[in-house]
């Protein structure tokens, strides 16, 4: 399979990675709108982003912008010309996002694979799981502690901010609280969302106002803002790894006096080489769609669970 890499970050170098890895993907090019001069890949050819107008021998490819403003923006212009797969985790947004993304690859006769990473994505197929399985369930969900790539590229687009990183920690009274009882608990009560900016000097204020409202980021949670200096966000605040965890609890019989639990943990050390491993599990599975015939987008939940192991697994019947 041939495949590009549109975006060139922390996910599009562990895809990069990744691809060098296998013995049956040819990685086309890294696709920038930096300078070329100034990017330095593990190896693979780096073209501007421009360049891929006149590209017609890529198979996938995978769309590495945040999901903030660039995704929405930029993705159904690709979709129309490429199959892709990308990682949009802007979850109130994903339907409208899907929407958009059908009618581009549609047009185009393509497939897109979206909001395919750890979450959206993976925690997104256990919690459905969870919900249908389990009698008379409710599914809660932790981020964290960890960085938020998406929440991190979103403080890094406001301006004046010139490094910025986000760490979602789950809030210790909804991890207990979800232990205990069959409910749903709110988003907003379950996490903090703690931000260190470097800013420069003068464009605090401003830089305060609009993270505290950004709608889907930050808009209603217990937020921390630190601006910090540039020494010592360099050398404390280079983690990429993350967490998420899953509870749901079930009942059944006359009085409920049944209780079903489960709980599902995910440590990361490295949150983009995680994501990028199930995004590229979806450029497989984009082969299978195409031979049956489909077009459009999908997220993971409209996929066969078979059809992200066709390249890694030589039996899935194995897993039964």
């Amino acid at each position: 399979m041939r495949v590009g890499i549109a975006g060139y970050g922390n996910l599009g170098r562990s895809l990069e990675g990744l691809i060098a890895e296998s013995n049956d993907l040819e990685l086309k090019g890294i696709f920038t709108r930096r300078d070329v001069s100034e990017v330095s890949s593990l190896g693979g050819e780096v073209y501007h982003i421009s360049d891929l107008e006149a590209r017609d021998d890529i198979d996938v490819l995978f769309l590495c912008f945040g999901s903030s403003t660039d995704l929405p923006l930029l993705a159904p212009h690709f979709a129309e010309r490429f199959s892709t797969v990308d990682t949009f985790d802007t979850h109130a947004s994903i339907e409208k996002y899907k929407a958009d993304m059908d009618r581009a690859a549609r047009s185009g006769g393509n497939v897109s694979v979206i909001s395919c990473g750890w979450d959206p994505g993976f925690l997104s197929i256990i919690r459905l799981y969870a919900s249908v399985f389990l009698p008379h369930s409710a599914v809660n969900t932790f981020w964290g502690r960890g960085v938020s790539q998406g929440h991190s590229e979103a403080l890094r687009k406001i301006k004046g901010v010139r490094h910025a990183i986000q760490y979602t920690v789950p809030r210790a009274d909804a991890l207990t609280l979800a232990t205990l009882v069959r409910h749903s608990i709110d988003d907003t009560d379950r996490h903090r969302r703690v931000c260190y900016v470097v800013a420069d000097e003068g464009d605090e204020d401003h830089i305060t106002e609009e993270i505290l409202s950004m709608e889907n980021y930050f808009a209603g949670y217990q937020t921390e803002i630190h601006f910090v200096s540039e020494a010592e966000f360099l050398s404390q605040h280079r983690s990429i790894s993350h967490r998420g965890r899953i509870y749901a609890l079930g009942n059944s019989g006359k009085y409920n006096e049944h209780r079903h639990s489960l709980y599902l943990d995910v440590e990361m050390d490295s949150n983009p080489d995680f994501t990028a491993s199930i995004a590229l599990c979806a450029a497989y599975a984009i082969e299978r769609i195409k031979r049956d015939g489909g077009v459009g987008a999908y997220t993971p939940l409209d996929i066969p669970p078979s059809y992200f192991a066709l390249k890694k697994c030589k039996n899935v019947n194995n897993y039964l």
